[in-house]
């Protein structure tokens, strides 16, 4: 691989390990000081920092595969360590999925003022059951993720350099995964909770409609508060469904063919994939006004201590 291109993946990854991480641990932090003063912690609260605790493993993760690719890349062929690499990325990532569809069908229950039996009884019972939700969630991606992963083949190859049996040798690879399976975790890991944020928002905005319908001749601050509460959910929902839509698109693009870490499409789609750590706990921190003014709040603190340190 060229040295730019190896240079330029570096610093990307950097810079977005540490831009992750920040993102991260600013979900983390406000968490930690709502316990300290007592509050109690929501759904919400719960699954932003669940979020943020398996996003930073991805990025640990996804890290290592760098490290691993750019100065020990035998060991990519291993079974041993492609096994558990690839499966807990998948596993991870889908769950993240899930993550993201659950925390939409919690702002679709506690917004939407429906009066079917079923938001009432979803809306009393959610904190209840949402752990539970969360521990199947991670044992099913786990589960159908195993057989993609076990019956994964790897293809080496060896390429003498100067047509040279005695020169130095490099070792290529890539990787074969069986359609069947591979579509099947697909579909229980992108396809079912893609589907689940889209209901989600359908009817956010239709319980939106109901409401502007319903007080479109009043004008109060209440109404006006339900109507910004709907907005602000309807838009985080998009931004999630945006995140799901690029990272599934660019994971069946790259697993459209055998992967190999020499190839630039290849390269191309683990960089993508190296920016799903981030923009997921972006779209939750500018979605939350308090992780916001946290982010913000620090952001600026850091930026000034630079400033002072080179003053």
């Amino acid at each position: 691989m060229p040295l730019t291109r190896w240079i330029l993946i570096i610093i990307l990854g950097i810079l977005n390990t540490v831009t992750s991480f920040t993102l991260n641990l600013s979900i983390l932090v406000l968490g930690a000081k709502s316990v300290r003063t007592g509050q109690r912690m929501n759904p919400g609260d719960l699954l932003h920092r669940v979020i943020a605790v398996v996003t930073m493993i991805i990025q640990c993760l996804l890290v290592s595969q760098g490290l691993v690719w750019s100065f020990f890349t035998s060991l990519l062929f291993i079974r041993w360590f492609y096994a558990p690499s690839i499966m807990g990325t998948l596993t991870l990532m889908y769950f993240t999925y899930w993550l993201t569809a659950w925390l939409c069908v919690y702002y679709c229950v506690t917004i939407c003022n429906f009066n079917h039996p079923f938001f009432i009884w979803s809306r009393r019972n959610i904190s209840t059951h949402l752990p539970h939700l969360l521990l199947l969630s991670a044992v099913g991606c786990f589960l159908f993720n195993f057989p993609t992963v076990w019956t994964a083949r790897v293809k080496v190859t060896l390429q003498f350099a100067a047509n040279s049996t005695r020169g130095p040798t490099i070792i290529r690879g890539s990787f074969k995964f069986q359609p069947y399976y591979l579509h099947m975790s697909s579909f229980m890991g992108c396809f079912l909770p893609f589907s689940l944020n889209f209901l989600s928002i359908i009817t956010t905005v239709t319980s939106l409609l109901r409401h502007v319908f319903k007080l479109r001749q009043k004008d109060s601050v209440l109404s006006r508060a339900k109507d910004r509460a709907h907005l602000n959910a309807i838009r985080t929902m998009c931004q999630f469904l945006g995140i799901s839509m690029i990272f599934y698109s660019n994971e069946i693009l790259f697993f459209s063919k055998s992967p190999d870490p020499e190839d630039l499409y290849t390269i191309v789609g683990w960089v993508i994939f190296m920016f799903f750590p981030t923009a997921v706990p972006l779209a939750i921190i500018f979605s939350n006004p308090k992780l916001r003014k946290l982010f913000t709040v620090t952001f600026l603190s850091f930026q000034n201590k630079i400033i002072d340190i080179k003053t």
